[in-house]
This record gives C-alpha cells, structure tokens and sequence, in this order.
C-alpha cells in the first residue's frame, strides 16, 4: 500500500477527514481541523512531514511526524512525535493503519536519525491504537500516563488568598520566563526546549505569577485553539441531553455559555507552556485563569504526567480526567522522572 507526502492541494480533503472521526461516549466528540488542516502541524515541530494513501476521491488515511528539541535527562536533544493517525471509516481494517504507521517510523528516522526517541499518545487503553501507532516495533514502551483534565467554567473558581501577585504577562517579561522555563523544565522529560514564547500566537495569552519580592515564581498560556482546532458535540446520551435542556436553562443565571446543539462548537480553553515552582503556584494561576474566563469558556484543559507533583495543582477544582498513554520508543535513561508533554499540539 502506497504512502506518499502530502502537499498543499490535500488540504481540504484532509479537513474532511478529519470530520469523519468521532469519539464516542455520552457525549459524542469531534475535532476539525478548518480551515487549515496543517496549521496544527506547523505548530508541532521544528520540521513535520504528513503522509497519506489515496483513494479513488484523495486521502483515505493520514499519519503525521513532528521534529522537535526537547529535554532528554537534562540535556537539549531531538525527539520524534507520531500522531495524527486518521483512516476514513470505511477503509478501516484494510491494513492502512499499518501502513501509515511503517511510513511514519521510516520518516521519523529520516527526520532524528534511527537512535534518538519516538514518541506517541493513543487513549488510554486503546490497545488496538497503540499497536497500530508505534506498537508494532519492539522496544516500544508505555512511558508515562498524561492526565488531560477538564477544569468546569460553569461555576466559579474564585482565586483564594496568596502571597503571590498574579496578572496577565507582556513581552517585556519573555527573557524572564524563558530563563524560568529552562531552570524547572530541565527536569522533566521530553519538555520543549523554548528559544522564547509565542506571544503572537492568536487566541493566546499568559498569566504569571510574582512572589512579594517580585520573584517569578510561575506562568501558564491560557490559548483558544478555535482558528486551529474545533471541539464539536456530535451527540448527547438521552440522560446527557436531558441535563443540556435544564442547564441552558439556567445558564444566564450563572453567567455560563449555554451547551450547544449537536453539530456545534464547544467552547474551550487549554493550557499551554504549564511551568511553576510549585503545585501551590500553579493552583493559584489556574484559579485566576478559571475566574478569567468564566462566563466565556465550558472549561480549560490542563494535561500533566499523573506522577508529576504539579498535579497536584488540581485538587478541589472538579476536573474531569481523560488518560493518555504516552509511547515511547529509544527513551531517555532516567524512567523515574516525570514527563512534560503539551496536549495543545497534539
């Protein structure tokens, strides 16, 4: 089965299948990907590639791979990410899976060369994804679980007393913040190794967090990914559309955004470039990023190693937990320490 590079005029043939997957549940998601289906991609490495196979209407099936440089033990090295693995429905168990995922192991070598690692991330077990990923090669492990939590918006979460000074950041403060990013995130692994801050990028923005002395002691990116990536609800169980009706209902009372018919845009934010000294500063960043966009967003994503301390973070804020398995191939030598990985470009 023939793999080939996608170009430019594939475009709008990946945007539409991209619709055709839908994660099913009680409540029925999809993510699109108009109106530039490789906007994702640029954002995920230093150099990517997608491949795809064709069928009699264009692609049937894609498979994207991301160069990035990353923290390996301490040190800056090349790291290859796998993802983006779509076949149209019809064509599933046909081998195409297979296929993409042989082409995507051959590039990544092209890319970082045979020995540095190979990363991926499938649903928590999803054992049929996984093998059609990265599992089928020997050696391949399952490296740490990411926790992506769905912080509610719905309600309030007020920010409680701190000694920390928390406000939006400018660009005056990246030389700061990158010099923070780069002392906390050498101790995890597989974090980005960041030259600066995309404080261009549309839809995001940052908060920082000072100690009394004016220390920096933290920052999260708060980034609506809607130009890029759209979170649609296909569907409610009966019992989850039930609550729809009576929340939207109640809605303006809390000064929430109603949930929208099936077939429309879920409203959300994720958290992005997560780096603080402490699980007690980033629950105060998260608290003033949730009282920020109440009234705006459903909620804010926020994905961490379930054995990182800054999870920490998380208590008492009623999140919703979805686990994903990161897969690694070659990795790092230290297994203990924990893992950094942003959701956002996945």
């Amino acid at each position: 089965m023939r793999v080939r590079d996608a170009r430019p005029t594939d475009n709008d043939a990946l945007v539409s299948l991209a619709t055709q997957s839908t994660m099913d549940g009680d409540l029925a998601l999809r993510f699109d990907r108009a109106p530039d289906y490789f906007a994702l991609n640029r954002l995920a490495g230093d150099t990517w590639r997608v491949g795809v196979v064709d069928g009699d209407a264009g692609p049937l099936g894609c498979i994207a791979v991301a160069r990035r440089t990353a923290f390996l033990d301490g040190e800056p090295g090349e790291i290859a990410y796998v993802g983006d693995l779509k076949v149209h429905p019809d064509f599933r168990r046909r081998g195409v899976a297979r296929a993409l995922g042989q082409w995507a192991y051959a590039a990544a070598q092209d890319l970082v060369g045979p020995h540095a690692p190979m990363i991926s991330t499938v649903l928590a077990g999803n054992d049929a994804a996984a093998t059609l990923a990265l599992g089928f090669l020997p050696g391949v492990t399952r490296w740490a679980t990411i926790r992506s939590a769905s912080v509610d918006l719905l309600t309030r979460h007020r920010p409680r007393p701190s000694d920390l000074g928390v406000r939006l950041a400018e660009p005056s403060d990246e030389p700061e913040m990158v010099k923070l990013w780069h002392r906390l995130a050498t101790r995890r692994q597989f974090a980005p190794v960041l030259a600066d801050l995309p404080f261009g990028q549309p839809g995001l923005e940052y908060l920082l967090a000072r100690r009394p002395d004016g220390e920096l002691a933290g920052f999260v990116g708060l980034w609506d990914q809607h130009d890029i990536k759209q979170m649609r609800v296909m569907g409610y169980s009966p019992r989850l559309a039930a609550v729809r009706v009576a929340f939207n209902l109640a809605a303006p009372l809390f000064g929430a955004p109603r949930l929208p018919k099936p077939g429309g845009a879920l409203g959300y934010r994720t958290a992005v470039n997560v780096c603080a000294d402490t699980p007690e500063t980033l629950r105060t960043l998260l608290r003033h990023g949730c009282d920020r966009l109440h009234g705006q967003y459903s909620f804010l994503t926020v994905g961490l190693d379930t054995r990182d301390p800054l999870a920490r973070a998380l208590t008492g804020l009623r999140a919703q937990p979805t686990d994903v398995d990161l897969l690694v191939l070659n990795g790092p030598r230290d297994r203990d320490a924990s893992v950094h990985f942003e959701i956002a470009t996945v």
